[in-house]
């Protein structure tokens, strides 16, 4: 599948308050991206056998299922012509069955729906490693939940995806990785921190070198530390420059005590020991986010 990385979505950015379902989004491991579905507007009816069920005059489809989300969500992508893989029930929230809740996992994706007595509205969210959230927005329809589910699942570019379906509201940090772009996007943020969080003297001498520039940048307890792929887990095999104090820069490679640790006086000093200390084969950084989703 092509990189779409020209496109830009037509809704950007977050409210403050973000919307009441982003309380039960779990961040998935690292390596999976997790797309969650948030059923709301559901008033509930507790059966016979003592599990609440949807109530049936708001979702039909769902009593048509004996109230099984995971059932209806099977009739309706099978209705419609998609696949949707390794659906399953998911944990709900509290108080609730898990008829209202499921799940669609992938290598880089999950789903989950929540439901709530007011009105119908089904609420999507995408979620990755690192960044949270990556998208969200609500829909009254089945059909258009499962095909947001299945156009994530099946690698459809994030800025697509907010092409098609107007109400989805999407990250641009989450764009930006998903179009390839996540060391780019990175450097820029990192480049616009308050000089209380890391040395922007240090952060301008790391990014106009090369080598340093094509690594996943990371700033931690005011130090600025290095990657080899967007998606890691802590620690690194580059060298990582931490404060101090007084304008002092220690040099040292995080987990390895065979590194020799440096300590010197400007922030180009301490950039050129990273360079010098870089692997062999050292970057570009590996986008993982792209990689898993788009196969490169």
């Amino acid at each position: 599948m092509g990189s779409h990385r020209s496109l830009e979505p037509v809704i950007l950015g977050f409210p403050e308050n973000m919307h009441p379902g982003a309380c039960w989004l779990a961040r998935t491991g690292i390596g999976s991206y997790s797309l969650r579905f948030l059923l709301c507007g559901v008033e509930g009816d507790v059966m016979n056998d003592g599990v609440m069920k949807p109530d049936p005059s708001l979702y039909p489809e769902l009593a048509a299922e004996d109230g099984s989300l995971v059932a209806a969500l099977r009739v309706t992508s099978g209705r419609l012509g998609l696949s949707l893989v390794d659906l399953n029930e998911a944990h709900a929230p509290e108080g609730l069955s898990t008829h209202f809740a499921a799940a669609v996992e992938a290598e880089f994706g999950d789903a989950r729906l929540e439901l709530a007595p007011e009105h119908r509205e089904v609420k999507i969210a995408i979620e990755m490693p690192l960044i949270g959230v990556a998208a969200f927005g609500s829909t009254a329809s089945l059909d258009v939940a499962v095909e947001i589910a299945h156009a994530w699942q099946s690698g459809t570019p994030l800025a697509d995806m907010s092409l098609r379906w107007k109400f989805l509201r999407v990250s641009p940090e989450a764009v930006a990785h998903d179009q390839g772009r996540g060391v780019e996007y990175e450097w820029a943020a990192i480049r616009r921190m308050s000089p209380d969080l890391i040395d922007q003297e240090l952060v301008e001498a790391a990014y106009a070198t090369p080598e340093l520039r094509s690594l996943f940048p990371r700033v931690t307890h005011g130090s600025l530390q290095f990657r080899r792929r967007t998606i890691s887990t802590p620690g690194s095999d580059v060298p990582s420059i931490f404060p101090a104090g007084e304008g002092i820069w220690r040099v040292i490679r995080l987990y390895d005590p065979s590194f020799p640790i440096s300590i010197v006086d400007t922030a180009e000093e301490a950039v050129g020991l990273v360079v010098a200390g870089l692997p062999a084969g050292c970057g570009p950084a590996v986008e993982v986010i792209y990689a898993a989703r788009h196969g490169s």
